[in-house]
């Protein structure tokens, strides 16, 4: 079944389909919406959900006046990412924003394109042998494949699948500018053998606390290997390549977001294993680690349950629980605001 097959059916279905899982409207979690791995859903569901993604794409900036070269709403998350990068990454807020960043993208797909069910994620370590056997990356019923071309370090453009035809307006890297260009990858297969390998995502669970978890997950680029400590974020990163392997536009990649829900995914395992000692574990500086210099001028201490993540305004013991809307975090404090659960 060929996404351009279904287009006008399943744009019907969308409209007509009831949401699965929790309504905006409840002030509780007691239906928490279901987030499945890419296998797991139905060419239609798969289907929809690629439409839904291109609906973003159609769908006119809400935020331009902040970010005068998004174009589209697809194109608001990825502004969003690259003016947080300094501030989200290399941190102890690496975890909770990107949580809080995916739920306002799936809130999006649901609401603004009807998506009626919740973000897929992809478990890349069912595919660390072959990034091009992925059922991710299909022509026709996935994020269409590699890089074709003369590819290079930086890739090159994808041209099968729903995202060929893709023009992203935003020039890649930390300076906002206009462009007009191609979604690019650039697969090693070499960085998924390695980073990829379930005997990894593995490892992570025998952290005990979330300063090690955390930092064993996003990865570092230190010396005299920096290959050696990617963890299984940078690493699943680099593995895909192009856009994916830009720190602060990778989200010009739809595969970006399938990707990091499964990174979600492996914390809230983390946290369920252990669920009185680490569902509201938080910590690590604030101000990023390594010699980058992402932010010079971070605040002094760590990242606490009521450090707020911008620009959702949220504090972070709000999204520590992923099933813990209406629920405070602390005597005083606010709510939580998430209702889902992976599969």
């Amino acid at each position: 079944m060929k996404i351009s097959a279904v287009l006008v059916g399943t744009l019907g279905a969308v409209a007509l389909a009831a949401p699965q899982g929790e309504i905006a409207t409840s002030n509780t979690c007691t239906n928490p919406i279901v987030r499945k791995e890419w296998r797991a859903l139905t060419d239609l569901e798969k289907t929809k959900y690629i439409l839904a993604v291109k609906c973003l794409m159609l769908k006119p900036s809400k935020l331009k006046a902040t970010y005068p070269f998004s174009t589209n709403r697809f194109e608001d998350f990825l502004s969003i990412h690259q003016n947080q990068t300094p501030r989200v990454h290399y941190n102890g807020a690496f975890l909770p924003w990107h949580r809080a960043f995916l739920q306002d993208y799936e809130n999006a797909l649901r609401n603004e394109c009807l998506l009626p069910f919740g973000l897929p994620y992809w478990d890349a370590s069912l595919d660390y042998l072959d990034l091009n056997a992925s059922p991710v990356m299909s022509t026709n019923l996935g994020h269409g494949g590699n890089g074709v071309g003369d590819v290079s370090s930086a890739g090159n453009c994808v041209v099968n699948g729903p995202f060929a035809s893709t023009r992203i307006k935003i020039a890649q890297g930390p300076v906002p500018a206009a462009a007009n260009r191609c979604i690019l990858r650039y697969f090693k297969n070499d960085f998924s053998a390695y980073w990829n390998d379930p005997a990894q995502f593995a490892a992570l669970m025998t952290k005990t606390d979330y300063a090690t978890f955390a930092v064993a997950l996003e990865g570092d680029l230190l010396p005299p290997n920096p290959f050696l400590t990617l963890g299984v974020h940078q690493g699943g990163h680099s593995s895909v390549g192009g856009d994916m392997g830009d720190m602060f536009t990778s989200p010009s990649d739809p595969l970006f977001y399938v990707f990091h829900n499964n990174l979600d995914r492996v914390w809230a395992q983390w946290q369920a294993a252990n669920p009185s000692a680490r569902q509201f574990d938080v910590g690590n500086p604030i101000k990023p680690r390594g010699n980058l210099n992402l932010w010079p001028d971070a605040p002094a201490g760590n990242v606490t349950l009521d450090y707020t993540l911008a620009p959702m305004n949220l504090k972070v013991g709000q999204i520590m629980n992923t099933k813990g809307k209406g629920q405070a975090y602390g005597s005083g404090k606010p709510n939580g605001v998430l209702c889902y659960q992976y599969a």
